[in-house]
């Protein structure tokens, strides 16, 4: 065969994966397209939505609804506009928690963490994370940019109240926001931090999902999204590391995982929890699904959490 048939195959199969990393990102990233293939990809079981269907949910969902007030909304020359809600106590408190909601969600989904924090008295802070809710940003950058939103809360906080004591709280997207914000230099008002069902790596976890899902192999086509994403001026995969993060982390941290999670898998948590340099906890929540450990056996979640802050507030 001539090379210069070889060349035109080896163009030509490139095109190929790069076009279906194309689609993969869309897919995955385009928080717009994403909600129409939702269905084909996410199947609950009957008892996953018995959960996410169970009076707990459901109570904490109109709590939420009945004192969210309005949108909140700053501007940094690093994040632009960003949005959040804020539920302020009754009661004068120093305490407060930022609660980070996960893929394909919305500030709403992190309803009944915001409620306990608050009967706990705390004040609460829920925001929309890049492409979600109310963010008006198109894709989603799986907590990567999301930390910079997040420390730019942090100094709305700060701002309001020097004296300020907070807890950051994330489940799955949220928690790996958690992570990589721990990661970096943090003011000495973040007291700690409550990371429920995160991943170690983003090329790890889109190999898995791919793997997983579509039944395929991640590699090539995870490595052609992120060039994609590269290029499209987004995130680069392999620069989305919460393992790494937690190895500098000064930040106490407790880490929660459902033992049936089938999105990201527990054992995720334990190799968190070994990598994190900062002081440290960790709590399976046995038959906990995917970001429903907290419905799941909520006793058991909030005492290893309210143990673990107890005496870091």
């Amino acid at each position: 065969m001539k090379l210069k048939t070889l060349a035109k195959i080896g163009l030509g199969t490139s095109a190929a994966i790069l076009g279906a990393g194309a689609a993969v990102y869309e897919c995955a990233l385009n928080t717009k397209l994403y909600s129409k293939f939702i269905g084909f990809f996410d199947k609950p079981s009957e008892e996953q939505d018995a959960l996410y269907n169970g009076g707990l949910y459901n109570d904490c969902q109109r709590w939420y609804e009945e004192n969210m007030g309005e949108d909140q909304t700053i501007t940094t020359e690093k994040t632009g506009r960003i949005h959040a809600y804020i539920f302020k106590h009754d009661e004068p408190t120093h305490k407060w928690a930022i609660c980070c909601h996960g893929y394909n969600s919305e500030p709403k989904s992190t309803a009944i963490y915001v409620r306990h924090f608050y009967e706990k008295g705390f004040n609460c802070i829920s925001p929309s994370l890049r492409g979600w809710g109310n963010d008006e940003t198109r894709y989603c950058t799986m907590g990567y940019y999301d930390k910079d939103l997040l420390l730019a809360w942090i100094d709305y906080i700060i701002s309001q109240d020097a004296d300020a004591q907070i807890v950051l709280h994330g489940y799955s997207m949220g928690a790996v926001t958690t992570m990589l914000a721990t990661g970096g230099d943090l003011p000495s008002n973040i007291k700690a931090a409550v990371c429920d069902c995160g991943f170690t790596t983003c090329m790890e976890q889109f190999n898995n999902t791919v793997k997983n899902y579509a039944h395929i192999p991640g590699f090539p086509l995870v490595n052609a999204a992120n060039l994609v994403s590269i290029a499209r001026g987004n995130f680069d995969f392999r620069k989305n590391n919460p393992i790494e993060a937690v190895a500098h982390s000064k930040t106490p941290t407790i880490f929660l995982h459902g033992t049936a999670d089938d999105f990201i898998p527990c054992s995720m948590m334990d190799r968190l929890y070994d990598a994190c340099s900062a002081e440290k906890a960790k709590q399976p929540i046995e038959g906990g699904f995917h970001a429903s450990s907290v419905m799941k056996n909520p006793e058991l979640y909030w005492e290893a959490v309210d143990g673990f802050l107890k005496d870091k507030i």
